[in-house]
Order: C-alpha cells, then sequence, then structure tokens
C-alpha cells in the first residue's frame, strides 16, 4: 500500500508540473492563476500574510491592487501585521525575524509557490531549504514577475548553489532523482531539466518579462541526507535599456528579428544591408534552455541590379560564443570550435544549412567556444538551427568573461552576378575559364564557404596555339587543430593540385585525358608565390612575376584542383592569382617565302595569313599574306624582359620582288618621329641618342640584301601608324623587318608595342609603269683595277614601224642600263687584302640643309658596304669638266700601320653605289683600285704615310699618295685625278730602256737588228693602242645605287684635285704587279 501511495503521489507531481507549465500568464501584478496544481500546494502573494493563504489563492489582480493600496508597501515589499512596516519580499520566512511581531517567519512557511517582485537596482536571495524525505515527492513553484517601470521589464537569476537530485546523462533519463525547469511567459513548455550538482556564475537571463521556476525532487540520496538537494539563488529585475548586451546601446541597437509566432525561439531576420542583424541564443547572454531547437532565417531579398546577394555570419569576440560540447573541463586549452560528430557528446551545437531549408547542404555544424569565421552562403537566403539537449546541469565553466551561448553578427555581400565569386546551382563547384572571354584576370576562391568533402576544379582554356600562366598573388589555407579535427589521420583538410592540361574525364573512353602533375600541396606548403606584386598600386609598379614565381602550361589547357575535406565554413581557403592566356610562341623569327613559280598564278589568289607562327624561326610559304608583332607576353616588359628583336626574312624568287605594307603600329610612346626624308624619299627615325641611351628605343627596320654580307637599310618607322604606309621601292628578292625594341618597363607589351604588315611577292615587270632589269645581281658586283658606272635618261619607247631602229637598240648595253633604274652596284677591291677604292663622281655632297641648292632631282648614294646605316647623298652634276666632285676612299685607308692587325669585316673595302633618277640626265661614277705600296717593296717601317721613293712605288697617283696597277699606267685613260699615269713625261721613261738594247746590238748586228727591233715595236704598240681603245669604250651605264661612308674613310670637296681631296700625309702602298713592263 505503501508503494502505491508513493506511485501515486510521483504521478500527481508530475502533472501538477506539466500543467503548471502550460498555464498562461498575466504580466500584471498579480499572482498566477496555478489552477494545475494539486490540492495543499496553493501559491502565496508576497503582499499576504499565512493565515489568509488559501483565499490569497484564489484572489484576482483587483483584489490584490486593492490589498496593495490599502497597505501601502509596493508590490516588492511584505506588509508586517502588526507593525504595518514593509520589509523586502525575500525576507519572508528567510528565517529572520525582520516585522519585530515575526509575522515574516510564520510556523511552516515556505519561499515556495509564490510570484515575487522586486525593484530596479536591488538584488534579492532566495534559498529553498531541504524537504523531509516524508514529504516527498517535492514539488516547488517560483514566478518572478518584472512589473515594469521601477519594477524592471527583464529577471535575472543567478543560481548561488545548485544541487537537485543527480545528473546521469545529456539525452536519455538524465534527471532521475529530480530537476529544475524554467518557462517563459507565452512560450511554449520546452520540458528541459536541470540536475545534478554544478557550481560556478551561472545567470539566467528571461526573455519575457514574467517567469515561472519549478523545482521537483522525488527522492534524496541514498548516501545520506542532504547531499542531492541545496538551492540557494540571487534574483534581480533589469529595466530593457540595461540589457546591453543583447539589444546593443543607444549609439548602434541591434536587431535579433521577429519571432515566429507558437514558437519559442525560431526568428527570421531580413534587410540586414541596412540595419545591425544578430543572431543570439535563446536568452543570450546567459545560459539557454534545454530541450529546444531554434530556426534562424536570414533572407535578402533585393540586391542591386546586375548583383547576387550572399549571406554571412561571424562573430570574431571568442568571448561571445560557448556550446557545450563535453564534460565540463576548467582547461583554457580546450576551448575550442568542434565540428560534426564532435558535438554528439551533448548534441548542443549549431548547424548552418547554405539555403533556407534543412534539405539544403549543410556548411558546417559546430560546438564548443572560440571564434567564428565567416561562414558565408551561396544564395540570399541562410538558414541556421540551434539545438539543446534535454537535460544538463547549469554549470558555467570559468572564466567569467565567457558567455554561455551564441551571438553572430550578420552580414550582406553583394557580388557580380557574371563574376566566379559562387557556385551557380548544380555547377558541382567546377569553374571554366576560356581564353575567348578574356586573355587575363584575376581569379579568387569563391567568397561563400563550401561544405565539407568539396571538389573545386578551375578549367583554364586557351585558343589555339596558345598556353596558361599562373601566378598566385596570395595563398592562405588554415590550419586545423588536432582537438577539432574531424580525423587526425587524414591527411591535410585542403590539397591542391596543379595539372598541366584537361583532367576532365572522356566521355567516349571514360578515362582522364594526358595530363601531367605540376604541383602537390597540402597543410604547410605552399605553391609559388609572386607575393611581391601585392605591394603594386596606382602610383607603383612592382617588376613582373617571373617563371620561377609561376606556373606556364605547355598546353593550351590547366587545371587547378582543391580539395576540401572538413570544407572552408570553419577553415577558410582563400587564394588569389593571376592568370593569362599567352600566345605561343618560342621565337619571333620567321620567314615567309614565295610559291615556285610554276604555281605562283594560283597561290597569289588565295591570300593566307602568316601572323605568329609557333614554331621557332617559322618558314611560311606564299606569294601573298599578313604579318603581325608577337603577342607572347614573355617577349615585353610585362612578362620579365626588356629588350626584343624581331625578324621577320622575305625570300622571293630571283624574277620577282617584294612590296612590303604598313597598316597599324604603336612603339609605346618612345621620343622618336619617323618622315619621309626629301633626299632619298624614303622613311627615316629622326630621335637623339640621349633619349635611346635613357630611355630606350622602339622602331620597325626595313633592309634587303642584294648581295650576301650587304645590307641596305631602306627604311625605318619609329612613330605610330594609323594609315596604310607601301614600301615599293625593293629591288632585292630578299628583305628582312626588323621589329627593336629596349629597355621596356615592366608594365608594357603586346598591347602597347605593336604593328600589323602585309606583303606582296611581285613578278618584276608586272606592273604597267615598270621595266624589268635584265642584268642580275651578280652581273652588278664589280671588281677589278678600275671602271666607270654611268647613269643615262631611259631611251623613249620603240615607234612602231621603226624595226630596225628597235633591233640596234636592244642589242646594245646602252638599252639593259637604262631598264636598271634605281638598282645598287656593289664594287669590290680587286684584293681585298692589300687593295683599297678609290671612288669619284661629279657632284656635291648634300644634306637637309643645303638640299634646295641641287638644281636636280637625281641622286647619287653611296654606302660602305660594311656598314650601311650611314650614307653619302650627292647631288650629281652633269658634264665632262664639271667644277665640283666627290672623292671616297674605302674603309681602312686612314689606318696609320701599313701591315696593322685590324680586324676586316667583309666588305670593309667595298662600296654600294645607286644611282635614284627622277628626271632626264647623264652621271657617272669612276673608281680605281689603290695600294700603299707595291708588294714588292720591302717594310718601309711603322710610318705608312712617309712620302716614299720612286722605286717602291712607281705606278702612283701623287696627289692622292696612292699606288695603283701597272695595268693602268699609260693606257691611254686618266685614272689619277691629275692625270698623272698619262703624262707624258712618265710614259716616255717606258722606252728609255730601249737604248741599251741599241748599243750592244750595235757592233755585230748593226743595222739587221736595229730594223728587226724596230719592226717588232711598232707591232707591239699598234696592238696596245687597240687595246685601249676598245677598254677606253666599254662604260657601263645603270640607274641606282646606295652606299654608306664614314668620315675617316671618305673626303667630300667641291674643288678639282689637290684642293679635292682630304688626304693627310703620303701613303705606303701596296701595287698589284704581275712583273709586267710595257714598251708603249
Amino acid at each position: 500500500m505503501l508503494v502505491c501511495r508513493r506511485l501515486l503521489l510521483i504521478a500527481a507531481a508530475i502533472a501538477a508540473s506539466i500543467e503548471a507549465g502550460s498555464t498562461s500568464y498575466h504580466p500584471g501584478i498579480s499572482s498566477s492563476d496555478y489552477s494545475g496544481y494539486p490540492s495543499g500546494y496553493a501559491v502565496y502573494s508576497g503582499a499576504t500574510s499565512p493565515e489568509s493563504s488559501s483565499s490569497s489563492s484564489t484572489s484576482g489582480p483587483s483584489e490584490l491592487a486593492a490589498s496593495n493600496t490599502e497597505s501601502l508597501c509596493r508590490p516588492s515589499e511584505f506588509r508586517c501585521s502588526t507593525t504595518g512596516h514593509c520589509v523586502a519580499q525575500d525576507k519572508y520566512c528567510d528565517g529572520e525575524n525582520d516585522c519585530d511581531d515575526k509575522s515574516d517567519e510564520p510556523r511552516y512557511c515556505t519561499p515556495c509557490n509564490r510570484t515575487l517582485y522586486g525593484d530596479v537596482g536591488r538584488t534579492y536571495r532566495v534559498e529553498i531549504r531541504r524537504p523531509r524525505e516524508d514529504r516527498l515527492p517535492f514539488l516547488c513553484h517560483l514566478n518572478f514577475t518584472a512589473a515594469g517601470s521601477d519594477l524592471g521589464d527583464l529577471v535575472q537569476l543567478t543560481f548561488d548553489t545548485f544541487t537537485v537530485g543527480r545528473f546521469l546523462s545529456f539525452t536519455s533519463e538524465g534527471c532521475p532523482d529530480g530537476f529544475m525547469t524554467i518557462r517563459e511567459e507565452g512560450r511554449p513548455a520546452t520540458g528541459g531539466q536541470w540536475c545534478g550538482s554544478a557550481w560556478g556564475y551561472t545567470v539566467y537571463y528571461s526573455e519575457t518579462p514574467s517567469i515561472n521556476l519549478t523545482l521537483y525532487l522525488l527522492r534524496l540520496s541514498e548516501q545520506g541526507i542532504g547531499y542531492n538537494f541545496d538551492f540557494k539563488l540571487s534574483y534581480k529585475f533589469l529595466r530593457r535599456s540595461e540589457a546591453h548586451l543583447r539589444y546593443g546601446n543607444s549609439s548602434m541597437s541591434t536587431w535579433r528579428g521577429e519571432l515566429v509566432n507558437g514558437t519559442y525561439c525560431d526568428r527570421v531576420l531580413t534587410k540586414c544591408d541596412t540595419r545591425a542583424c544578430r543572431l543570439q541564443s535563446p536568452n543570450y547572454p546567459g545560459v539557454y534552455p534545454r530541450n529546444v531547437t531554434c530556426y534562424y532565417r536570414v533572407e535578402q531579398n533585393r540586391a542591386p541590379v546586375g548583383h547576387r546577394a550572399l549571406l554571412a555570419v561571424s562573430q570574431r569576440n571568442s568571448h561571445k560564443i560557448h556550446i557545450k560540447d563535453q564534460v565540463v573541463k576548467y582547461d583554457r586549452s580546450q576551448r575550442v570550435l568542434r565540428v560534426w560528430d564532435q558535438c554528439n557528446v551533448v548534441q548542443d551545437y549549431l548547424t548552418v544549412y547554405d539555403g533556407g531549408s534543412t534539405s539544403d547542404r549543410v556548411l558546417v555544424r559546430l560546438c564548443g567556444g572560440d571564434a567564428v569565421p565567416d561562414i558565408i552562403s551561396s544564395h540570399n537566403t541562410m538558414l541556421l538551427e540551434f539545438h539543446t539537449s534535454p537535460y544538463d546541469n547549469p554549470f558555467h565553466p570559468v572564466p567569467l568573461s565567457f558567455l554561455p551561448g551564441f551571438e553572430l553578427e550578420v552580414q550582406v555581400i553583394f557580388v557580380d552576378e557574371k563574376s566566379r565569386s559562387f557556385v551557380k546551382e548544380n555547377d558541382n563547384c567546377d569553374f571554366y575559364i576560356s581564353g575567348d572571354e578574356n586573355s587575363s584576370g584575376i581569379l579568387e576562391n569563391p567568397k561563400h564557404s563550401l561544405p565539407p568533402n568539396t571538389t573545386c576544379r578551375y578549367h583554364f582554356q586557351g585558343k589555339l596555339n596558345e598556353i596558361v600562366w599562373l601566378s598566385f598573388v596570395k595563398y592562405y589555407a588554415a590550419s586545423v587543430e588536432a582537438a577539432a579535427s574531424i580525423d587526425t589521420a587524414a591527411d591535410c583538410n585542403a590539397k591542391l593540385l596543379i595539372w598541366d592540361g584537361d583532367i576532365t574525364v572522356d566521355k567516349l573512353t571514360f578515362s582522364r585525358k594526358n595530363v601531367t602533375l605540376m604541383g602537390q600541396f597540402c597543410k604547410d606548403d605552399i605553391p609559388r608565390l609572386c607575393d611581391h606584386s601585392l605591394l603594386r598600386n596606382s602610383s607603383r609598379h612592382t617588376r613582373p612575376c617571373s617563371l620561377a614565381e609561376s606556373y606556364v602550361s605547355t598546353g593550351r589547357d590547366l587545371t587547378l584542383e582543391h580539395i576540401l575535406r572538413q570544407g572552408s565554413a570553419l577553415y577558410p581557403i582563400s587564394f588569389v592569382l593571376r592568370y593569362e592566356f599567352v600566345h605561343e610562341a618560342i621565337s619571333c623569327n620567321h620567314v615567309f617565302a614565295s610559291v615556285p613559280s610554276a604555281s605562283s598564278t594560283s597561290s597569289t589568289s588565295s591570300l593566307s595569313s602568316s601572323s605568329s607562327s609557333s614554331s621557332s624561326s617559322s618558314s611560311l610559304s606564299s606569294n601573298a599574306g599578313k604579318f603581325a608583332s608577337p603577342k607572347n607576353v614573355f617577349f615585353y616588359g610585362r612578362g620579365g624582359a626588356q629588350n626584343l628583336s624581331c625578324v621577320y626574312r622575305f625570300e622571293a624568287e630571283p624574277d620577282h620582288r617584294i612590296e612590303l605594307s604598313f597598316v597599324r603600329a604603336s612603339f609605346g610612346g618612345k621620343n622618336c618621329a619617323s618622315y619621309v626624308d626629301p633626299l632619298v624619299n624614303r622613311w627615316t627615325c629622326d630621335r637623339r641618342m640621349a633619349d635611346v641611351k635613357k630611355f630606350g628605343m622602339a622602331d620597325l627596320v626595313v633592309a634587303e640584301y642584294p648581295w650576301q654580307g650587304v645590307e641596305l637599310v631602306r627604311d625605318c618607322l619609329c612613330s605610330n601608324v594609323s594609315e596604310r604606309i607601301v614600301v615599293r621601292t625593293l629591288t632585292s628578292n630578299v628583305v628582312e623587318v626588323r621589329f627593336t625594341i629596349t629597355l621596356m618597363n615592366v608594365t608594357q607589351d603586346y598591347r602597347d608595342f605593336f604593328f600589323e604588315g602585309e606583303y606582296r611577292f611581285v613578278p618584276v615587270g608586272a606592273e604597267s609603269n615598270e621595266h624589268g632589269c635584265s642584268t642580275r645581281l651578280e652581273e652588278r658586283r664589280l671588281r677589278g683595277t678600275s671602271g666607270e658606272i654611268s647613269l643615262r635618261s631611259p631611251l623613249p619607247r620603240v615607234i612602231p614601224g621603226l624595226a630596225a631602229v628597235e633591233e640596234i637598240l636592244t642589242n646594245t648595253e646602252d638599252l639593259t642600263a637604262t631598264q636598271c633604274v634605281n638598282e645598287p652596284w656593289l664594287i669590290e677591291p680587286e684584293d681585298a687584302r692589300i687593295n683599297f677604292l678609290y671612288l669619284r663622281t661629279a657632284g656635291y655632297g648634300i644634306t637637309l640643309d643645303n638640299v634646295e641648292e641641287c638644281t636636280t632631282l637625281n641622286r647619287i648614294v653611296v654606302y660602305s658596304a660594311a656598314n650601311t646605316k650611314e650614307r653619302s647623298v650627292i647631288c650629281p652634276e652633269g658634264g665632262v669638266d664639271t667644277a665640283r666632285t666627290v672623292d671616297f676612299f674605302s674603309g681602312g685607308w686612314n689606318y696609320s700601320a701599313v701591315n696593322a692587325s685590324v680586324a676586316m669585316a667583309q666588305h670593309s673595302r667595298s662600296f654600294v653605289v645607286e644611282f635614284l633618277q627622277r628626271e632626264p640626265g647623264f652621271y657617272a661614277v669612276t673608281w680605281i683600285a689603290i695600294s700603299k705600296r707595291s708588294p714588292t717593296a720591302s717594310n718601309v717601317g711603322a710610318n705608312a704615310f712617309a712620302i716614299l721613293p720612286t722605286e717602291d712605288c712607281p705606278y702612283r697617283c701623287p696627289e692622292i699618295q696612292a699606288c695603283i696597277s701597272s695595268v693602268l699606267w699609260c693606257d691611254g685613260v686618266r685614272h689619277c685625278p691629275s692625270g698623272f699615269d698619262e703624262e707624258e713625261a712618265n710614259c716616255s721613261y717606258r722606252f728609255g730602256v730601249t737604248l741599251l738594247y741599241v748599243a750592244v746590238g750595235a757592233g755585230a748586228l748593226g743595222i739587221f737588228l736595229i730594223l728587226l727591233l724596230a719592226t717588232g715595236c711598232l707591232k707591239y704598240c699598234l696592238y696596245r693602242h687597240k687595246a685601249r681603245k676598245k677598254k677606253k669604250n666599254v662604260a657601263l651605264n645603270v640607274n641606282h645605287l646606295h652606299v654608306n661612308h664614314t668620315h675617316h674613310n671618305n673626303g667630300l670637296t667641291g674643288s678639282r684635285l689637290s684642293g679635292r681631296y682630304n688626304l693627310a700625309t703620303p701613303q705606303e702602298m701596296y701595287l698589284e704587279n704581275y712583273g709586267k713592263d710595257s714598251i708603249c
């Protein structure tokens, strides 16, 4: 019977507790209606005496107000029966005689089953004594009501001593002997229970003005009375304005969201871009309730046009979050954030969903206590779920600065809708970066958090003949502490793989394509960094990233693979990299060759584009096409290069010429100007050498190579080109275009320096107004002891009907000469080891200053064949007896030593002569081979310019202090400027040797020998006279010549003979002597 009675009492007590928890509250100053309590457990009003307790338990709010008015005591006070004094409400039944008449300490009084009020700023205390074992089960209700104004808005409970029953489990049957529950006014009952023994500073802050605290004890400990029940608490009432940690302050108020009706703690937060939104655990900053599941839905429905809203929650202050994760310990080092299954011990955790429902991907599930980094959703909605276990003991660990529960700040991030800052729906974290979209850019990791076991792949896909250049500017992977790791045996949380190629699986073979692993990084390993570029800003430029600081693919594809085992919510992964799709080119030297003559007609009709090729010194065959500057950034300053030199070589058939066109060009703003030189009607570059040394140069130079080793610079462009420039005056079938840049800065590339051009291989004579030159280049390569090149006006076209004249003219050398207009001539010494050249023509040198003085439009241009960059432009004068002449000596003539070991370049003693004919005229250039001494002469010492004796140089021109060949001596043609080689005195010396033979033969032979000798001499003289006459009549007549001269090699004068030559001292001379002496 006793057991049955105890079971009935336990059932009645539990029913009373549950029913009391479901009772509705009225915030007015009145006792609560505990209609569900069992008989004998009345709730006493603090303003009444125990004698009237039974009637007070049913009194309404109006009766209580009338009683308070009559007693003149505040609701927070107790009125003594005899004296009428008012004492604090917590003085009732506290074991002290505060009223002097003991009316506050009646017999069998208890502080239970009462409604307690209090004044703001004052702390009250309540102690519940241990019940007697025969009064078990024990049930006690305490109502705390903040009546507003001076009576406060919120309730604070501080548990000074707490021992209620035993605590066994967080999840199941955790409080078998007894428990404490707290219920908020107007909120559903949670059923959560606290039990066991606790110590430390544990505080509960109400969410509403009124709360019910219920104590239930089923049994006492078998170890002895008093071991499992001890309850003391302090309480006070607070104004809402004083709750700064929860609601903020006057300068910045926080918004906790709208409470969802009918729920205990579900909230919805919107428009967090315009107000300070905070996610807080229930009853923050106090202990949170047990057995609750709270849902916090954050929404951002508006965003700027073209942008997407992402939501972020975080907490930088580690003391503002502590979700119980294990059995309480005091070790400070245990305060870490734990994740996933580590939160199953207590089952208090906060789950973050990447979306608005629990079916969306879970970003993280966390517990414990520490700073929370940014947890960012990929959508404009985010759901957080806060779950607590049904059972717990109210323990708050030290130090006191750590607040139980959590508070998270909410931020709204707007990102470009078209950017790669977030993973789009159903994309599975695959990003494709194509060269068709942008040739370069900056790529960052997704701005939002990624769930665990996520693999993000970044596919870089270039166009044909492109490679991928990656440079990591920043890379950071948060380390995972061992206490928070999911699996301590795992290699790492974040693994970065860099693949040279495309790692996507082939849909046909279901296998990966041929790829190479360029790098694998885990834990403390990081990829190559080009972090100095972080110092770059609008006013500062840093050096480019070198290849040792970058990754360059071998083909058009490159893939980054990021494997995140624990996601990036709590362990952020961030990187910033620069990417660029670079035109693949090992070299910028190209050769463009014409197709064979048999197919030239068909090939010309189909133009092929041949701008930049991927091979080194590529060779392309076509009769027309395009060519352009390279776009490989590694050739320019931004790719690490300082200088660039590209050569484009055009090789045509011998019967073709080359025509070039430049459509547009840019030279990076270098200090240089291009203009058409009026002297030769070709493009030239005007710049100062000081600017070249300081700022560098950039130009396009067109040069042709009529003979091996001879370069003729034709045109130079160095200022921007926006209109087509056509170069048609090219005569050689081999032409080179050189694109040269020096001293580029670190920001310049192919967008600052570039050109685009076109080429054509045109058959000679194809144009209507063009006459082909019948002589080949090798036929215009002259070598010997002397010669003359003459320029004549073109012959008139053949008149119909005059066939005889046409036949005669076409068989003459003069016709061929007149058709070779603007063709260069190469003059070489007979023996380059000992011979030099002396070149002479009628006219005077002109420059831009005196070009107006020249009365003709024709020009003679003289170059040194070894260095054609410098030239001498001559204004020719017609006739034989002109007043002014110009003389040239080939290179090395003025060296002091005869046998000086000076390194001679090829053609260093040769000339290139070019006639530029624009109007009718007749001009000539004569030349002779000269030397410094006779080959048979002995060494005369170091002074090569000493006046040589006659026997060392018998055949010479004293006015130019040079020796000439013996075959030129007295040949009937004046080779020396003064005609010294043809003077009568010099020629008669050759006949003086006949007197010896006459004297010797005067004896025996007599008259017979004299007659025989006279006859032989007469025949020999007739033979030599005919030879000289024939050689004098052979003159070559041509029309184009181009020559550079250096000032120390050439002398330019305007007077006759000795006044015309700029020579220092007499020379030692070599003379080509074949051992022939002529008597004529």
